[in-house]
């Protein structure tokens, strides 16, 4: 890749922007009780966060539940911008109009899963 390629990919947190990244934020009480329970987005190329955040609603830019305080960068040498984000768009266009209780379904259909 490119230098400023690259420089565009970096994750900056001061910024809340974390290109290609599946994020995670802790639930109040919950993960402290059990702490691999927590909310989960998935980012934009561009590094905006996007998450479900109740019924019938995909956030952007402003998860549920905080700022993020861990991320996971998928290789962004693997995806295409155009292609990732807009399976990002498709699916929480489609994730919008559902009533969802499973808060970690959103991201599956990102990575492949259904």
């Amino acid at each position: 890749m490119k230098k400023s390629l690259m420089a565009e990919k970096a994750i900056d947190s001061s910024r809340n922007r974390y290109p290609y990244c599946v994020v995670w934020t802790p639930l109040p009480l919950i993960t402290w009780l059990i702490p691999f329970i927590g909310h989960m987005g998935i980012c934009t190329s561009a590094g905006i966060i996007r998450d479900f955040a109740g019924p019938y609603f995909v956030s952007e830019d402003n998860m549920g539940f905080g700022n993020p305080t861990k991320y996971w960068q998928l290789s962004p040498s693997q995806a295409e911008s155009a292609t990732w984000d807009s399976a990002v768009h498709q699916a929480s266009e489609e994730y919008g109009k559902r009533m969802v209780m499973n808060l970690s379904s959103l991201p599956s259909p990102y990575l492949g899963h259904p």
